[in-house]
């Protein structure tokens, strides 16, 4: 049985809300939170002709995934570190289809029909509904037809469809993940298991107002990436790594009192400090206090230790994407409308 329970990446994606009542498209669009992406048709068929033409425009799914020969001659599937480190440079990486809502009472074709003719398995599908039209919502949830209905009329509906919103959007991106690792029979880190992991990002996500993550690798975690595309490195240990981290401080020669630290668990080192410290090792721990950081500890299937990291994102290998989220969301105020 599949346990991953976190994604190896999240990045924002397309929402297509469709009503032929354009009043209530535009109050809608006032009421979603102002960092969710959406576009807004009142044409079921322009609508539909949109999210199946963008079908060819799906990445493969094995993008993210390596062949590894062992020595004892067997093959085992791993992440593509490289891969998902290329993903957060894709230009068009937020406007990918993650979920499509509709109104159920539309003309030509209701709502049902509409989420049924929409060729990607991996959309989610929101219907909303009315009193009069409740019953076939519930009938095409338990037939796998839509994925929540949510009902016009209810208390907080505008909370309530924000919050499923988000809910589905992740949903979206692990289901696509898992089916790709069932088919490949991919090897996935630990972490990804993790439920308190997933805990942990959903936490920091308010602390550092990050939109993206991309896990990365030596020493395990993610790279989060804000909306104007500024960069921090969640560096995320175990007891195995944590003991590598301070043998491999030990190999390069630092100060007594770093390497104390590091040992006592109450500390980590940034890993691209350390990286900088091999390549350059002559006066490289001059300031190593500036890149150490006090280490929190959380407990789930394994104990972690985990910090922040604010470092010069080229010192980790990574550059900055140019394409950010926070000018996409610039760009689609400019055609939001222009689909109806």
């Amino acid at each position: 049985m599949n346990r991953t329970r976190l994604a190896p990446y999240f990045h924002p994606t397309q929402i297509v809300l469709v009503d032929d009542d354009i009043d209530f498209l535009g109050n809608l669009s006032l009421q979603l939170e102002a960092d969710l992406p959406y576009l807004l048709f009142d044409s079921t068929e322009k609508a539909l002709g949109y999210i199946n033409d963008r079908d060819d425009e799906s990445p493969s799914r094995q993008r993210f995934f390596r062949l590894e020969e062992e020595r004892d001659g067997r093959r085992r599937v791993t992440l593509d570190n490289e891969a998902l480190a290329r993903e957060m440079h894709f230009t068009n990486r937020f406007s990918r289809i993650s979920i499509a809502m509709i109104d159920y009472a539309m003309p030509r074709m209701n709502g049902l029909e509409f989420c049924s003719r929409i060729r990607d398995p991996h959309i989610k599908k929101i219907l909303f509904t009315g009193v009069a039209t409740e019953a076939e919502a519930v009938e095409g949830f338990n037939d796998g037809v839509i994925d929540r209905y949510i009902r016009k009329s209810d208390h907080n509906v505008y909370e309530h469809l924000n919050r499923t919103i988000r809910e589905l959007q992740h949903t979206h991106i692990l289901e696509t993940f898992k089916t790709a690792i069932d088919v490949f029979d991919v090897d996935v880190p630990p972490l990804l298991g993790d439920d308190t992991i997933r805990q942990l990002l959903a936490t920091l996500r308010s602390r550092y107002e990050f939109v993206e993550y991309y896990m990365v690798f030596n020493p395990t975690g993610f790279v989060l990436i804000d909306g104007d595309g500024g960069l921090y490195r969640l560096v995320i240990v175990d007891e195995a790594e944590h003991r590598a981290m301070v043998e491999r401080a030990v190999a390069l020669d630092a100060p007594d009192e770093c390497i104390r630290l590091l040992r006592a668990g109450d500390n980590l080192l940034d890993p691209a400090f350390m990286n900088r410290a091999r390549s350059a090792p002559s006066d490289a721990y001059r300031h190593w206090k500036s890149h150490m950081r006090v280490a929190e500890r959380v407990e789930g299937a394994r104990i972690y230790r985990w910090a922040v990291f604010e470092s010069d994102p080229r010192e980790h290998g990574i550059t900055r994407p140019t394409a950010t989220f926070n000018r996409y969301l610039e760009w689609l105020d400019t055609v939001g409308y222009s689909l109806m």
